[in-house]
């Protein structure tokens, strides 16, 4: 009776074991953690045309996706945003794996399987752990090889729109040209100083420092009053013998 009863046991229980397969850590090396998500919006957008009942419109869309910013095993801290729209991931630790530029990650099901989110690698950067010490316990940081940086090496940089009124001025960086209003050009992140010129008006700066992101700078340019010429008056006349 009781070697019936483990053999009931045994076959319900070996199927469950074939359906529901722990994950292997070979298959997702990498334990990443969410810090935090973002909105951020394409400064790109797209195009889009439509055409109907005898009218027609036409306009640019700007689409807005949730960027995660997560924490990852390899000691690098990278910035994520999903190939789907639809898929985010929620605060929390996960395991995932890194193919090219693109990072998969196992989202757990309740049947025990993983659903495999894929996500693009927007940036990375070595995390900066705070290490807390007296003068006398301070340590130098050593340098990190080459082989311990993520292979997806991305610098962080921020986007700066730059428009102007009149249009068409000549906008300038830390003193080099880089285009005309409307433009849209992009900074590593610190401090910069912004000049938007033109002929006939004032020049227009602004220095400030940048973190990331998207920025977007309007320069009202003031007109200069021509000065009306002077009159010089004629030589007088040569004196008569």
């Amino acid at each position: 009776m009781r070697k019936n009863i483990l053999s009931v046991l045994f076959l319900v229980i070996c199927p469950l074991l074939v359906s529901h397969p722990m994950l292997a850590k070979e298959n997702w090396p990498l334990t990443v953690k969410v810090l935090n998500t973002k909105n951020i919006e394409n400064e790109h957008g797209s195009f889009s045309l439509a055409w109907g009942g005898g009218s027609g419109a036409a306009g640019w869309r700007h689409r807005i996706a949730e960027h995660a910013f997560v924490e990852a095993s390899d000691g690098n801290s990278y910035e994520l945003v999903p190939n789907n729209p639809k898929d985010m991931l929620l605060p929390g630790t996960y395991q995932a794996k890194i193919e090219k530029r693109d990072m998969k990650v196992c989202e757990p099901k309740d049947n025990g399987n993983c659903r495999e989110v894929k996500f693009k690698i927007v940036a990375a950067v070595p995390t900066v752990k705070e290490h807390m010490s007296t003068p006398e316990q301070a340590e130098p940081v050593p340098i990190p090889s080459p082989a311990q940086v993520a292979s997806p090496s991305v610098v962080i940089q921020a986007s700066v729109i730059i428009d102007s009124t009149p249009s068409g001025a000549d906008i300038e960086i830390d003193g080099e040209f880089v285009g005309n209003t409307p433009s849209t050009t992009t900074v590593v992140p610190g401090r910069h100083k912004i000049v938007v010129k033109k002929k006939g008006y004032a020049d227009w700066g602004k220095t400030m420092n940048v973190t990331g992101g998207t920025i977007h700078l309007n320069a009202e340019l003031e007109q200069v009053q021509s000065q009306p010429p002077v009159a010089v008056p004629p030589p007088p006349p040569p004196p008569a013998n």
